[in-house]
Formats: structure tokens, sequence, C-alpha cells
């Protein structure tokens, strides 16, 4: 028997603790320690993902700024990591909200999406957490790592109850 390809709808977080973009970084990292969380999203007033903030992203509050290395060629400045990678560093430093520490491309799946591609994405992004989003961008869940290791261990235990069965069933035939 084949087994079942769940989708993001069957074992998603339903009822996700969120915080709004003007929430200050003080209160995030309480709500951070209070929940438990790896991850908040980001909405608005009507549940519209604007993007997510991580544990990673509050570290960057007490990290220091790395100063940009870049050499002068012919009067132009050339830098080693690119001006980009700086400026973000520096905007997550300087954030005193959750808008401006937030990621906002974020890496979502739709209620459809099935286990299989949720798992590659994390593993091959180094995601903890993926929200669930519907077709106009509103979160309807969360998925973590956890989640799937809780289906993984399910769908293995399924696996041994039915193989165990198969056993009994061949025993009974060799009996007769």
């Amino acid at each position: 028997m084949a087994a079942k390809e769940y989708r993001a709808k069957d074992f998603m977080e339903k009822y996700v603790f969120t915080v709004p973009p003007d929430i200050t970084i003080h209160e995030l990292i309480r709500a951070f320690v209070s929940h438990n969380v790896d991850a908040v999203p980001v909405v608005d007033e009507h549940n519209t993902l604007l993007g997510i903030v991580s544990e990673g992203d509050l570290l960057y509050k007490k990290v220091r700024p790395r100063i940009p290395q870049f050499i002068d060629i012919l009067g132009g400045t050339m830098y080693y990591c690119g001006y980009g990678r700086y400026t973000k560093s520096f905007r997550k430093m300087l954030a005193t909200e959750a808008s401006e520490i937030m990621t906002r491309d974020v890496r979502c799946v739709t209620p459809e999406t099935e286990m299989s591609v949720i798992t590659t994405l994390m593993v091959d992004e180094h995601l903890k957490v993926v929200p669930v989003v519907s077709d106009q961008n509103k979160l309807v869940g969360l998925i973590t790592r956890h989640d799937i290791l809780t289906v993984l261990a399910l769908r293995e235990k399924e696996e041994m109850e039915e193989a165990g069965e198969a056993d009994g069933e061949e025993e009974e035939k060799e009996e007769k």
C-alpha cells in the first residue's frame, strides 16, 4: 500500500502566534521567550503576511556591525561582499520595530503543497519555519521542523503496524 502524501493543510499549525508590524524590538524579544518560538510572522490587520522575524534577525541587534571591506579603484568603491549585505546588517541593527527588522522576502507554501516539497524547501533554504498562505497572501498556518518530524514518526508507526499485521496474516495461513 502506498504511503499517503501529506499536504501542508494536513499537519500545519492553524493557530499561529503573529505580531503587528509596529511591535517594538523589546516586545518582540519578550514574545519570543514567552511563546517559545523560532520565528514569528508579521501580519497586518487583515492577516496579510508582511514578513517574518526570526531569532537570527533579533540576534543582529547584539552583533557588532562589520565594517565594509572595500577597495578604491580609480575613484570607484568596490565592496568585497557587496554593499547590499552591509546595508541589510545596519538596517537590522538600527531597527526599533518588527517592520524594520523582518525579512520581507518570505518563502511560503500553500495549503496544498506536498510535505516532500516543504521538507526539501526547509532543508535547502535552512528554514526552521515556513508560513502557509492562501492565494491572497493571507496567513492560514505555519509549519515547523517539529511538525514534519511528527508526521514522519506517525508514518513510521503506521508502517510498522501494517508490517506487523501482514506478518500475523502470513502466520495464520501457515498454521492452516
